[in-house]
């Protein structure tokens, strides 16, 4: 995973995905294929048979930040338009929330955040 702080600007490193909406909310759902890590993982997944098409369904808060994440917001800037269109009780503490939620879509390959855009802290 990469260092990244409030002024890293996340892109959305998967094609496939939509926006519906399901009860009066827009829902995003990311469709991806899983990619073995090293030889053990492929030979568990041929083994058992994994399927290795994956699909996330996000809440309304992870939609919200999967709408910004397109390289032209920040961290902080996503930070504040999830405080502003969700309940704080939701998303409270908003930067922690946010930078599991982040980290997780990295780990799975859906974002990424580009060197050249990232500050360490």
């Amino acid at each position: 995973m990469t260092e990244h702080g409030p002024t890293a600007v996340p892109r959305r490193d998967a094609d496939d995905w939509e926006i519906a909406t399901v009860d009066g909310e827009a829902r995003v759902t990311i469709h991806w294929t899983k990619r073995p890590q090293n030889r053990l993982d492929r030979f568990l997944f041929d083994l058992f048979g994994t399927d290795r098409e994956r699909e996330l369904e996000l809440d309304p808060v992870g939609t919200t930040v999967w709408r910004h994440c397109d390289g032209d917001h920040t961290v902080a800037e996503i930070a504040e338009r999830v405080a502003a269109s969700h309940e704080s009780d939701r998303v409270a503490p908003v930067d922690e929330t946010l930078a599991h939620f982040l980290m997780r879509l990295e780990e799975r390959g859906l974002v990424r955040f580009d060197a050249s855009e990232t500050t360490g802290e």
